[in-house]
């Protein structure tokens, strides 16, 4: 007995009707019009395979990058407080320079001893 598959088909590996409808649609284009190439998925990405990134390799050049984008906050912070700092001494500096001026001109000025009380927040 020959068991070749050319020779007795048997009801079993006969194709099904919808795997012939696939292959029908594959090979013969319905509207006719043979010469119209067939249309493929779109393709997301146009770099090719080797500059592709998988998903690793990209959530560690985001976290690279939020650890930069961190530091660089962190140091401008840095530069804010200190030209903060520095312009609140430079202030304090300016008003203790005006009181001492204020002072030396009421020194200069004669003044009653009553205003100079009332100067001092003195009630007679």
């Amino acid at each position: 007995m020959n068991l070749d598959k050319h020779s007795d088909p048997t009801p079993n590996t006969e194709p099904s009707a919808s795997t012939n409808i696939k292959k029908l649609s594959i090979t013969r284009r319905v509207s006719g019009k043979t010469w119209k190439h067939p249309k493929t998925a779109t393709r997301r990405s146009q770099l090719p395979r080797s500059l592709r990134k998988n998903w690793n390799e990209k959530l560690k050049e985001r976290n690279e990058r939020e650890a930069l984008k961190m530091l660089e906050k962190e140091m401008k912070e840095e530069r804010e407080a200190e030209k903060k700092r520095k312009l609140e001494i430079a202030l304090k500096r300016k008003q203790r320079l005006e009181e001492k001026e204020r002072q030396e001109k009421l020194i200069t000025i004669p003044m009653k001893f009553e205003d100079y009380l009332h100067y001092l927040h003195v009630i007679i």
